[in-house]
């Protein structure tokens, strides 16, 4: 609970500072990066690593799996918020933690600019993901 909540302070700064510079996301490449790092996401069978179960790879691959669809049809708050809750599974590497991180950083990128913008779906999609983070 108490990292949840060091959480939203910390993503309304990252959104301040990325609102000047972002960068329009390219959705297919997005995806493609996710089942790079996660190369279980794309395929059905998990992959088991040291230290976390078969069941616990499946999981994270199944969100990673879900997020890159979400990234693909353009539901990045969807996409966030599941890629949010892959960063707390065990199992997941630096590697992989890193490139949480970038693909979040960009879809919340985008979702800020649209909505600096007047999209109003834009800012329904930041509350959303703000909601999540203090759940």
């Amino acid at each position: 609970m108490k990292v949840r909540i060091f959480l939203i302070p910390l993503l309304g700064g990252i959104l301040v500072l990325l609102n000047g510079c972002s960068q329009k996301v390219d959705a297919k490449s997005e995806a493609a990066n996710l089942e790079k790092a996660f190369p279980g996401a794309s395929s059905t069978a998990p992959i088991s690593s040291e230290g976390s179960s078969v069941a616990e790879r499946a999981n994270v691959n199944n969100y990673v799996n879900l997020a890159a669809s979400a990234i693909r049809t353009n539901d990045y708050a969807s996409a966030v918020i599941l890629l949010q809750d892959v960063q707390n599974k065990p199992g997941v590497t630096a590697q992989q933690l890193m490139t949480l991180a970038e693909t979040v950083r960009k879809m919340t990128s985008e979702l800020v600019e649209r909505a600096s913008k007047g999209d109003p779906k834009a800012k329904a999609d930041l509350a959303a993901i703000e909601r999540s983070l203090s759940q």
